[in-house]
């Protein structure tokens, strides 16, 4: 009896967080601005008037800065003909170049492209050569990590 109980209590949660989840699904637009005590704020409805805020659309990921001059307007957040605004990175991507994968990622592309043949150790301590597509894999590795990590 105890089984069934908690079975249904189950189904029932879930027939409880199944509206909520479609909102997430849908994508909908949220209000983004700073309080007066500059403490951030999220909200469904836009701030009242004279106040700087951003329209997030979280099925696009687009952004929109709205200026204080433009008020509380419900903006769209997806581009149409008429609605024209900026788009921007919501993320920007932080990269610490480092040099000592810059190092070893040159080093790694030159002994790739030089050596005729490139021999390793697998998984089972033996030695094997690379084949042709596993060395143009290893030197876009080291291309991409070259452009990532030197200045």
């Amino acid at each position: 009896m105890p089984r069934l109980q908690s079975s249904t209590l189950f189904i029932a949660t879930l027939l409880y967080l199944a509206p909520l989840s479609s909102e997430v699904i849908a994508g909908t637009t949220h209000y983004r601005w700073l309080n007066e005590r500059g403490n951030p704020v999220h909200s469904d409805r836009p701030p009242p008037k004279g106040i700087d805020y951003e329209v997030i659309t979280t099925g696009s990921g687009l952004k929109r800065v709205v200026a204080a001059e433009e008020g509380a307007v419900p903006a769209e957040a997806t581009p149409r003909v008429g609605n024209e605004f900026e788009q921007q990175q919501v993320q920007e991507k932080n990269t610490v170049k480092n040099p000592e994968y810059c190092k070893r990622a040159t080093e790694n592309l030159e002994t790739l492209t030089s050596a005729p043949r490139i021999r390793l150790r697998d998984e089972e301590g033996q030695f094997r050569f690379l084949s042709n597509e596993e060395r143009e894999t290893e030197i876009a590795k080291a291309e991409a990590a070259i452009a990532t990590h030197c200045p």
